[in-house]
């Protein structure tokens, strides 16, 4: 099952993706009479939460569905991504990446935290800002949480993941690296917040392929280009650490909820590689085979 969340005339709703087709979901319960599941399709973290019943809910909704269908291109598209919720983004996990960024290939799953504000929806735009000359693209897969759960032993781990969208996690290299005070680095680490934290650094879609139709995420083509032109590729069987490994760690302490987002780590082949970096008015294409194309403009 495909689910897009989009931008209706009042506020945010689900529908369920078919190929060219798009029903509205919050329409067609309206227009069974089923009222009661309305809330259940205008936030994403009650739907991914709701498990099979949603998902039964959903196609119950749509089989009588008449006067809640449109094309898929007419929908003005979301993140998948409720306020609220977490992203736990993971550092190095493809071999490449680790020499271009200049570090090692951590010995065990490492992440820092996304700011909340800073997921934006496809097609919105990526902003350049005058403090920082190295704007970064970074194409991932996203894995989204279906079932809350803390300390998960990574053999149960996908029974909690609800399933998949493209992240980009948009970085500002020269802050993320503290280039000017690089004895920060030393004494304090990394720049995470402000590298990786500023308002739209994280394009998040085109929109979620629930795990009932992506059981494995493996293997699975994954690249970005940049004005058309190959910037980076490589597979997601490629990861160091997998998924179970990854929410294993993440959850170490910390409850994951439905609709918390894990970025798994880019491939080699961005801006850190050849000082390619972004620039205005380049537009961005982040792709996952079977999930989708996530496409942004620099600004």
């Amino acid at each position: 099952m495909r689910i897009a969340r989009f931008l209706s005339n009042d506020g945010a709703r689900l529908a369920l993706m078919l190929d060219s087709e798009a029903i509205d979901l919050v329409a067609a319960a309206e227009e069974r009479g089923q009222r009661w599941l309305v809330p259940l399709f205008r936030d994403l973290r009650l739907f991914l939460g709701g498990g099979e019943g949603s998902r039964n809910a959903a196609l119950a909704v749509s089989e009588t569905a008449r006067h809640a269908r449109c094309r898929s291109s007419e929908l003005r598209l979301l993140a998948p991504y409720e306020t609220g919720s977490k992203v736990l983004a993971h550092v190095v996990n493809y071999y490449g990446h680790d020499k271009e960024a200049g570090v090692k290939v951590p010995a065990k799953p490492f992440f820092f935290l996304k700011a909340d504000g800073c997921v934006t929806n496809p097609d919105a735009a990526i902003l350049t800002h005058p403090w920082s000359k190295k704007l970064d693209h970074e194409v991932e897969l996203g894995v989204l949480m279906g079932k809350a759960g803390r300390d998960i032993p990574a053999e149960r781990a996908y029974e909690h993941v609800a399933g998949y969208c493209v992240i980009n996690d948009v970085s500002y290299r020269d802050l993320q690296f503290n280039e000017g005070f690089e004895e920060l680095n030393k004494s304090y680490g990394k720049n995470w917040t402000q590298g990786k934290g500023m308002d739209f650094a994280c394009p998040m879609g085109p929109l979620l392929v629930l795990s009932d139709e992506i059981p494995m995420p493996y293997p699975l083509r994954i690249s970005c280009t940049v004005n058309g032109v190959l910037r980076q590729q490589a597979n997601t069987a490629d990861m160091i650490f997998k998924v179970p490994a990854l929410i294993a760690e993440a959850s170490k302490g910390i409850t994951l909820f439905p609709g918390d987002v894990i970025a798994t780590g880019t491939c080699a082949g961005g801006g850190l590689s050849d000082g390619k970096y972004l620039r205005s008015g380049d537009r961005v294409e982040c792709q996952i085979e079977n999930i989708g194309v996530l496409r942004n403009s620099v600004q």
